[in-house]
């Protein structure tokens, strides 16, 4: 087995990446004036040893780092930065290669324990050896092979800080003489007659003062990867005192990071976020002064809102407002930003969005088929041939037969290479081209000479993704079994993404990979049990759609980004309602799940043109919310109501709901779950939810923040919201939450009391609220002059008993079926006077919720039919008095009592308790103290509990907290012989549950 297979030793390196700055001469000259006076100096070396070197030295400096005139050098003496990072284990590295895959480059330079490193220090000695081993992997085009020239470079001019080799080898294992090597010699490309001796005082050194950068693990095959001359002396099977650098594409490098031997990890990303915007405005803004101004200002508004949405800037240079226009379009454009962070790839989008005027073509496709058009006319324009003018090519197809044909025989070389992995290409492999193709490849490739052979390249991969994926859409005569064969190739995946946008997926064989048979991307919740859901459903249609976050869990499935971006590059409406089809019960789940602003995008595109009645939408845009939704929006941009959703569950601010609420999709809503994170715009909000035709369920959870009272304008959206509350004849049921500025929330319930009071409709009325101290008279209208209202549950405050005088005498019409009163900063006595002069008034609950003791015989007296009660008892007496109601009732189904103080627990009680258990065969949930922070059973009265459980054969549902002592082992063994009982929620000191 190669050791390369080998299981990998822990080492202790640890993450950090590598900032370059701009590049010129005389920065790489100022880098060798001070070199550290402790290097570590090899040996005295052999003068033929010393003469090659010295030649190789004068090579590798006058090769240059960066080499490329077009697509234009982006930045004013700016080639790029290259970022490196250290990783210890494959986690890091899997989350890595998925920032880096969804264009989240800085977030790869803030995993645990990154630090900022500088090029020099890729070759720092570890604590335990001078020989390295380390592996520099990225994606395509990143600059593996810059940094690799940047090392040489630094090498040549003796700018290595932390160890002097005696020569450095660059050995690119595209070429197949390297590759193939069976000794030290044929890894020299460069031969003369010293090399015989210089590998053989090497190999006597076992390496010791040598340097190897193998470029490319990734062009070698499998076999290579295992039995090479290469994969010995990584592996320090030879040479094992040489020093050795390998680089790689990311999806080939799993391999080395397994070896014994690696001292090192180093991953190089591109620019960074912020390095985008500054490379956007220098090579735009053309004065240098504004041009630093305007990254100033970016770079401060990044700083406050972290993110530069829509940012807008105070400069009036139209230069100025398109670079701000480009990076704002590229925050919603994250497949193009994500690809940014390569150099050259940078440069593309700036230039076609100059010629685009200002623009963003819809797609990557159309992006890239406008580059090529650019590049072509360039190419006609610089070399004047068949009388063509440039300015006459407006697209590639068609093209004139003297363009046509080169570009055919172009995209056919980038198919038939990219198949088999092959991105660099020697002059014999072009052999076969026209000689109109090998004038100069249309200006989409690049010659470079790798010591004696000249080599040729596309300018970018993407760049023979893209003639590829031409090749395939427009000349292969099966391009649908060409896009099958490589569906799963995540090496074709750019590839089939531009054949998606070039073909727009319209054969119907196209429809196989997104029917997904009932894909299930439904809301996961914690189920409802017992008492909790029968408590529920008498104040919520839909008692699992509860107002907090804990209750959920993520979706079975994962979202099919791939699918959406695919749909999105091809705007193929039919696929998109086959996706929208292929989603069980048509409720989508975003909860939990991170989106990049494109992936959003896509959503939208994708849900607005489904035409789909959509059952169920929650979307959870996260932190910043702004931006996504503000996308998603966009995407709903249509004016057909084909396309409509029936529930949804969103978080935002009020502004982007507000344009939310105006997109077509929302027309003939009927449930809406909604919560603003602040006050304004909530009246003209829930004005736009109630003039919605089939709006039953409101739910709404809202900061209201200290707009002032005396405006008019304000004011009168309350009073209009108060008369559409009235007027609405659809709205069944209200849920109003809301919290922060006491006055004005006052203000908000009193307004919708007044508006549910003469409501005809509405049958069930939550009011959450900690300040409702003003509006007691309001209810005690809502109580008397609305007769719709069932159920009615209001959490409420009032610090001044004289604010319930006004209660004194209350009459309910309501014909109400439940009631939950609950408290917070309320006094005892308070709390127990407001119980005291609304519940006598009040007949025939089937559900009651109580903040305070009651009298038990009143409770039965006045709801002989109660099925649910939670109740708290203060005193022996009235849990004896509860208790014995119980025994002969055969109504009531579920039970809560909470008990806060011990002297409750008499033998008597337990005695009571034990009797209710006994003789009631009809209750089925019965919760004793099962609240939070509630204390345990006595352990004198748990085996009451346990005597009576044992001969109840009704209970279902037992939630009860009991210490852990003896009796419990008897209580446990009671439960685990009751078949009766569904759910056991039984909570010790140790919290078991």
């Amino acid at each position: 087995m190669s050791c390369i297979d080998k299981p990998t030793t822990s080492y202790t390196n640890r993450y950090c990446y590598l900032y370059i700055t701009p590049v010129s001469d005389q920065y790489l000259n100022t880098l060798g004036q001070s070199i550290s006076d402790n290097l570590t100096s090899i040996s005295s070396i052999h003068d033929d040893v010393q003469r090659y070197a010295d030649n190789m030295r004068q090579h590798y400096k006058h090769q240059p780092i960066v080499a490329t005139d077009w697509p234009p050098r982006i930045g004013k003496d700016f080639f790029g930065r290259l970022a490196l990072v250290e990783k210890q284990d494959s986690s890091t590295q899997a989350e890595s290669a998925w920032h880096l895959l969804r264009g989240q480059v800085d977030k790869i330079v803030k995993l645990t324990e990154n630090k900022e490193i500088s090029v020099e220090d890729v070759l720092q000695p570890t604590d335990s050896s001078l020989s390295l081993r380390v592996v520099i992997d990225g994606p395509p085009g990143i600059g593996k092979t810059t940094l690799c020239r940047k090392l040489l470079n630094m090498w040549s001019n003796g700018t290595l800080v932390h160890q002097q080799y005696d020569l450095v080898l660059y050995c690119p294992l595209r070429n197949s003489k390297i590759a193939t090597a069976t000794t030290l010699a044929d890894l020299f490309a460069h031969q003369c007659h010293e090399v015989p001796m210089v590998t053989e005082w090497f190999e006597k050194r076992n390496g010791e003062g040598l340097l190897i950068i193998f470029d490319g693990w990734d062009e070698l095959s499998e076999q290579l990867r295992q039995s090479s001359l290469a994969a010995i002396i990584i592996c320090k099977e030879k040479l094992d005192q040489c020093s050795v650098i390998v680089t790689s594409r990311s999806y080939a490098s799993s391999s080395l990071l397994k070896m014994d031997t690696l001292s090192r990890h180093v991953q190089v990303i591109g620019f960074s976020k912020e390095e985008i915007s500054t490379v956007i405005i220098q090579t735009l803004q053309k004065d240098a002064k504004l041009a630093q101004e305007l990254i100033a200002e970016v770079k401060n508004f990044t700083i406050i809102w972290k993110v530069p949405s829509n940012y807008q800037t105070a400069q009036s240079s139209k230069d100025s407002q398109l670079a701000v226009k480009l990076i704002n379009d590229l925050e919603v454009r994250n497949d193009v930003q994500s690809l940014c962070y390569v150099p050259l790839v940078c440069s593309i989008v700036i230039l076609v969005y100059c010629k685009e005027r200002g623009h963003l073509p819809t797609t990557l496709t159309q992006l890239y088929e406008n580059f090529i058009l650019q590049t072509i006319r360039r190419h006609v324009d610089i070399k004047p041939r068949h009388d063509i003018d440039p300015y006459t090519l407006g697209s590639l197809s068609p093209l004139p037969s003297q363009l046509a044909k080169p570009l055919q025989e172009m995209c056919q070389l980038a198919y038939t290479n990219l198949a088999n992995t092959r991105m660099t290409f020697s002059s014999h492999q072009l052999q076969s081209l026209s000689e109109a193709v090998k004038e100069d490849y249309l200006g989409l490739m690049t010659a470079f000479t790798e010591y004696d052979e000249k080599k040729y390249q596309f300018l970018h991969l993407t760049i023979q993704e893209f003639l590829a994926a031409w090749w395939i859409a427009k000349h292969e005569k099966k391009t649908e079994e060409v896009f099958k064969d490589h569906f799963n190739d995540d090496h074709f995946r750019m590839c089939l993404r531009f054949v998606a946008g070039l073909t727009h997926l319209e054969h119907e064989s196209y429809q196989q990979y997104f029917n997904k048979q009932q894909l299930d991307l439904q809301c996961k919740r914690e189920p409802l049990f017992g008492f909790e859901a029968c408590r529920i459903s008498y104040f919520h249609q839909y008692p699992e759609i509860k107002q907090k976050i804990f209750n959920h869990m993520r979706c079975d499935d994962e979202i099919p980004i791939l699918l959406l971006q695919l749909l999105y590059e091809s705007q193929n409406t039919t696929l998109c309602q086959v996706l929208a089809q292929s989603i069980n019960n048509h409720s989508l789940c975003l909860y939990g799940v991170s989106l990049s602003l494109f992936d959003w995008l896509c959503l939208g595109y994708c849900i607005n043109t489904s035409s789909k009645t959509w059952n169920h939408l929650h979307l959870d845009p996260g932190t910043p919310s702004n931006q996504s939704l503000s996308v998603f929006t966009a995407g709903l941009t249509n004016n057909s109501l084909k396309t409509q959703c029936k529930r949804l569950e969103v978080v935002c601010e009020p502004i982007l709901f507000h344009k939310l609420l105006q997109s077509s999709p929302l027309y003939n809503i009927q449930e809406c779950y909604c919560g603003f994170r602040s006050g304004q715009y909530v009246p003209t909000i829930l004005l736009q939810f109630l003039k919605f035709p089939q709006l039953r369920i409101l739910h709404l959870l809202v900061y209201l923040s200290s707009e002032p009272v005396d405006n008019t304008n304000y004011m009168e959206k309350y009073a209009e919201l108060e008369k559409c509350i009235e007027m609405n004849s659809t709205l069944q049921e209200m849920r109003i939450e809301p919290y922060g500025m006491k006055e004005m929330s006052t203000i908000f319930c009193i307004h919708v009391i007044r508006g549910v009071t003469r409501n005809k409709t509405i049958t069930s009325l939550t009011l959450n609220n900690d300040s409702l101290t003003h509006s007691f008279s309001h209810n005690k209208r809502l109580n008397q002059d609305n007769n719709t209202l069932q159920a009615l549950s209001l959490h409420i405050d009032v610090p001044y008993a004289l604010k319930l005088s006004s209660l004194n005498k209350v009459e309910v019409n309501a014909p109400l079926t439940a009631l939950r009163l609950e408290r917070e900063n309320l006094s005892m006595m308070n709390s127990k006077l407001m119980t005291s002069l609304l519940l006598p008034h009040i007949k025939g609950l089937h559900c009651l919720i109580l903040p305070e003791p009651y009298p038990p015989h009143l409770l039965f007296l006045s709801h002989p039919s109660l099925h649910i009660l939670t109740l708290p008892l203060d005193t022996a007496e009235s849990a004896i008095e509860l208790f014995a109601s119980l025994k002969t009732n055969t109504t009531l189904k579920a039970l809560s009592v909470e008990i806060k103080e011990e002297r409750v627990y008499t033998s008597s009680m337990g005695t009571s308790l034990q009797d209710m258990l006994t003789q009631n065969q009809t209750l089925k949930y019965l919760g004793i103290n099962d609240k939070c922070n509630m204390k345990n059973i006595p352990s004198s009265c748990l085996s009451f509990l346990t005597t009576g459980f044992r001969h109840n054969t009704s209970l279902q549902q037992l939630s009860v907290s009991i210490p852990l002592n003896e009796e419990m082992r008897t209580f446990i063994d009671v439960i685990s012989q009751k078949n009766n009982l569904t759910d056991q929620n039984s909570s010790s000191k140790l919290c078991l549950l």
